[in-house]
């Protein structure tokens, strides 16, 4: 069995209630599905060891009443995208912020955690063994990935970056197949450690982005957040520079500093990668799925998309269609 697993088998779901689902609930028959016994809670737990050095653990759980764990765990590198309630056991910044990337290396040793009555704990993460970064990455790309864990740290549920959000989202909706899942999630895994790094990359670059003001930045979070909840909607830099109390000149400075592109094309990659969602898993037609995503013209949303893709929208879903 996976060593992730079985650590977590052995003690930390018997420590908060969690026994083996029935088997018609588990994901096409893949990996394990784990729910609280009744009188403790609601919700499930789904985990998928994808090799034996990382493990993706999808879990909505709620429990009735405080629950207390203590336990040895293995040293881990996690990623994820969580609730408010997961990232206050795990982060020292505070936020109400219904989903926030969250990255945290556990060392090998004890710890604990009181989980509180009522609190909704949601999660997509990704959990890695040392090993995985330090050495299996090194032996197939020949690169340094032990700043890894330096840089999910970084992730402190204030960090917005939609593309590892999306990945996140992808992994949250795919259907496991025997036989093939592994390679996806393993390919999805891959996906985010690049995304991840090249973000860093980014942000170690930009010019001046070290001595930007930590208000400044912290409006610059404050914006992507807003930019993700309205993105679909007619937007300006303008009127966003007037919501964020600053000239449109420094709105634009700022936000290509600490993210690395212009508000436009941010805006454009939020609603491209939505409309691919829609493309894929929906019947509207392309027509509708323009409106959705904030175009007024098809003729627009094609020319972006195509730019941003490679593919007009009516190919894209073709293709989504016959994986």
């Amino acid at each position: 069995m996976n060593p992730i697993i079985d650590q977590f088998f052995s003690t930390f779901f018997n420590q908060i209630g969690l026994i083996p689902a029935s088997e018609h609930c588990a994901k096409n028959g893949c990996g394990f599905m784990m729910v609280p016994e009744s009188e403790l809670g609601g919700g499930s737990l789904w985990t998928y060891p994808v090799n034996t050095y990382c493990s993706i653990t999808i879990y909505h759980l709620k429990y009735y009443k405080d629950i207390h764990y203590c336990y040895h765990h293995p040293a881990m590198l996690v990623v994820s995208c969580s609730s408010a309630a997961i990232a206050e056991a795990v982060s020292p910044v505070s936020n109400t912020n219904s989903e926030q990337l969250l990255g945290y290396y556990l060392p090998d040793g004890e710890h604990e955690y009181t989980v509180p009555a009522g609190a909704a704990l949601d999660s997509i993460g990704i959990s890695f063994l040392p090993e995985f970064y330090e050495k299996r990455l090194f032996e197939i790309y020949e690169r340094d990935f032990s700043d890894l864990p330096q840089i999910a740290s970084m992730l402190d549920g204030n960090t917005e970056i939609p593309s590892v959000s999306m990945v996140f989202r992808q992994i949250a909706a795919y259907k496991p197949t025997v036989g093939t899942s592994e390679l996806y999630y393993e390919a999805k895994i891959l996906e985010l450690i690049a995304e991840l790094i090249e973000w860093h990359t980014l942000i170690e670059k930009a010019p001046g982005v070290k001595s930007i003001a930590d208000s400044d930045i912290e409006a610059m979070h404050r914006l992507v957040h807003f930019l993700q909840q309205h993105y679909c909607d007619c937007l300006d830099v303008q009127s966003l520079a007037k919501m964020c109390l600053m000239s449109k000149s420094k709105l634009s400075y700022l936000f290509r500093s600490v993210y690395g592109s212009s508000i436009i094309e941010f805006v454009q990659s939020l609603r491209i990668e939505r409309a691919k969602e829609l493309l894929a898993d929906s019947t509207y037609r392309i027509g509708e799925i323009s409106s959705m995503v904030g175009y007024g013209q098809q003729s627009s949303f094609t020319g972006v998309f195509k730019a941003k893709t490679g593919v007009t929208p009516n190919n894209y879903r073709k293709l989504q269609q016959k994986k």
